[in-house]
């Protein structure tokens, strides 16, 4: 749906941020082009801007648009493609066995997806489909996020270390291995990446070159994570991040092997040695996080850090629960993402959010209190927008600010009744599923409405995403899932005998 020059939006409630307190009703917000233009009584608005278009959502919350603060863009999900659900370690080491799916496909079905889920921000993080051509696969993907309409923050990724098992055991591992498994593994292969830190940065700018002014796309660097990344490359891409106000998005600390890799590589601690490499600041986010000790969080409360929280990926990838009430007892911004990995195996944000809030539970009277209403919505939408590097642009509805909006159907949360002593945003973040966004506004422009995309065939999308799925799945010979299975064997056992 195009934008007109101006587009009336009547809610019966509207609530312009996560502290904004009780909703307002009948309250309408005025649009023009891609910017919100005026918020008031809707009378008001009706009476001065005759000449808008206008839409009305009956029983819905006009609120700021969802941020996806960590997902990769598979639109199609690890079940759908034919990966277990098991440790994160054999997960990574089975995509040995798969094929080279197409990044635009399986990365617009995402975004459409994300959209009809009510999501208008989402930062894509590190990922390489291993063509070869690393460049060309980001093109692609921010070729499909555009397609879609979805705001996005892009990860340019990088590792150089750590293929096989976590350092310092790669030569060993490698070492023990059966001759022949050893020699299959060692063959050359795709580079990594964009390939070393040099290339990585040229990268980088050649994307800034290309994109500086895209009012929907901006770049950070998505080094994999600190046992992926070797400490002369963590300094010249912070270097080069601060000289150029980008962010660093990267995994920390998400599984229990990721905890004794950091042991043996830090032992002053993880987070002390990235703060020395530069690494650390307020345009730092950590996805998962799921065991960061609470010794550490002074120090990423002080440096601005900001941390993902991706509740479902945690529990279905063995990973455990992270301190999500101690991350906010400390001062944490924290932000939610699906990882393309829910515990629905969708991407319901709304539904991740609730379990998020709900394993933040601690069972001790005296413990760190759970999330507020207004932390879990901030968690949803201003801490989401700040991740991504959108903070001062949108996560709120405010005059000036981009129209960046979602409308969702209050009923479910109400019906077949709301006791008044229930606040209406607590109803709805424990009731309210994806499937109740009505509308999705991203950029002054309605993407999704009343269950269709206005600009896009999700039907389409499907079937392009299926037939390259279905594709790859022909590259791979009976060979390759034989020795992929292997190495997943021997991973296992490695990290067994670590335990």
């Amino acid at each position: 749906m195009t934008n007109t020059s101006s587009l009336l939006l009547a809610p019966e409630w509207l609530l312009t941020g996560p502290d904004a307190g009780t909703p307002r009703k009948a309250h309408g917000v005025l649009v023009r082009r891609d910017r919100i233009a005026a918020i008031a009584p809707l009378p008001q608005l009706l009476n001065d801007h005759p000449e808008a278009q206008r839409i009305y959502l009956p029983d819905c919350l006009l609120m700021a648009g969802m941020v996806n603060a960590h997902q990769h863009g598979r639109g199609l999900s690890q079940i759908q493609l034919g990966y277990h659900d098991t440790f994160l370690e054999a997960w990574i080491a089975s995509r040995r066995g798969k094929g080279i799916l197409d990044p635009y496909a399986i990365t617009h079905l995402a975004a459409l997806e994300m959209l009809a889920n009510g999501v208008t921000c989402a930062i894509h993080a590190n990922y390489t489909y291993g063509t070869g051509d690393y460049e060309h696969e980001v093109r692609e993907q921010l070729r499909a996020y555009d397609d879609a309409g979805l705001r996005v923050t892009m990860c340019v990724g990088y590792q150089d270390q750590g293929a096989l098992v976590y350092p310092p055991h790669e030569a060993c591992h490698l070492h023990g291995l059966p001759q022949a498994l050893r020699d299959w593994l060692s063959r050359p292969g795709a580079k990594p990446y964009a390939g070393s830190v040099q290339d990585t940065i040229a990268l980088m700018h050649r994307l800034l070159a290309d994109y500086a002014d895209h009012p929907r796309i901006r770049l950070c660097y998505g080094p994999g994570g600190p046992q992926w990344v070797s400490d002369d490359a963590w300094r010249q891409l912070a270097r080069d991040a601060n000289e150029h106000a980008l962010a660093i998005h990267t995994h920390a600390l998400e599984s229990p092997a990721q905890v004794r890799a950091a042991r043996d590589l830090y032992p002053g601690g993880v987070f002390q040695h990235l703060d020395a490499l530069g690494a650390l600041g307020p345009r730092t986010i950590l996805a998962h996080g799921v065991w960061i000790e609470e010794k550490d969080m002074p120090l990423l409360a002080e440096r601005g850090v900001s941390i993902v929280r991706n509740p479902g990926c945690n529990l279905r990838m063995h990973n455990g629960i992270a301190p999500l009430a101690r991350f906010l007892k400390h001062g944490l911004t924290v932000a939610i993402g699906s990882d393309n990995v829910t515990l629905q195996d969708d991407e319901d944000l709304l539904s991740e959010l609730r379990l998020a809030d709900q394993l933040a539970r601690e069972p001790d009277w005296q413990g760190a209190p759970p999330a507020s209403v207004e932390q879990l919505l901030a968690m949803l939408t201003s801490n989401g927008a700040h991740a991504a590097q959108w903070g001062g642009d949108t996560g709120r509805i405010s005059p000036g600010l981009a129209a960046d909006l979602v409308a969702i159907d209050l009923t479910r949360a109400r019906t077949p009744m709301l006791d008044d002593d229930m606040p209406l945003l607590r109803a709805m973040l424990s009731r309210s599923r994806g499937d109740d966004v009505r509308m999705t506004m991203v950029d002054g422009r309605i993407r999704y409405l009343q269950g269709r995309h206005t600009d896009a065939d999700i039907d389409q999308a499907r079937a392009a995403a299926v037939a390259c799925a279905e594709a790859a799945r022909t590259q791979v010979d009976q060979l390759r899932r034989e020795k992929a299975r292997e190495t997943v064997e021997h991973l296992c056992q490695h990290y067994r005998s670590r335990a």
